[in-house]
């Protein structure tokens, strides 16, 4: 069952670190296009700003959760790092808690915009802000899910030091 479990992590990781590329890349040919449209020719394309915006919005989002996988979010863990393993297991729930209550804040909280966002469009691509609003609950989603990885991974070495960078060695 755990190695269901971690196939099925591995493969969800791979297929939103594609997307988060995917969404880096749209943006940057967006973000160009529209540049060249304004510099080259006098003339703003609105659509390849939106979806520049958009594309952003939902990169961040996705972002942090694959940044969560990656344990590369800023952290503050000179005490927990000190404390006896059963406290700094503790430490370590009681920070997965507290960052699992903000997301359940975020998806909750866009609810709203959700139901708003199926009778909006988008300005220049005319498409249902439902969509582009969806980011906030699937991006806590995701971030959930790694956090609740992490913790289960990291439970027996709860705050190990870092390891160093490939520059770092050389």
């Amino acid at each position: 069952m755990l190695t269901l479990l971690k196939r099925l992590c591995l493969a969800l990781r791979r297929a939103v670190s594609a997307v988060v590329i995917l969404l880096f890349a749209v943006m940057m040919v967006a973000v160009l296009v529209q540049v060249a449209g304004r510099y080259l020719f006098n003339y703003s394309i609105a659509q390849a700003s939106e979806i520049a915006t958009f594309s952003q919005i939902w990169l961040v989002l996705l972002g942090a959760g694959v940044a969560l996988a990656k344990g590369q979010h800023v952290a503050i863990d000179i005490l927990p790092a000190r404390l006896p393993l059963p406290w700094a297991r503790a430490a370590l729930v009681a920070i997965a808690l507290v960052v699992l209550s903000f997301l359940a804040v975020l998806a909750w909280g866009s609810q709203p915009l959700l139901r708003m966002g199926e009778f909006q469009t988008s300005p220049a691509l005319r498409i249902p802000m439902k969509y582009i609003y969806l980011c906030l609950p699937v991006g806590a989603a995701y971030m959930a899910l790694e956090l609740l990885l992490s913790v289960m991974l990291r439970w027996n070495d709860p705050f190990p030091p870092p390891e160093p960078d490939a520059e770092e060695i050389v």
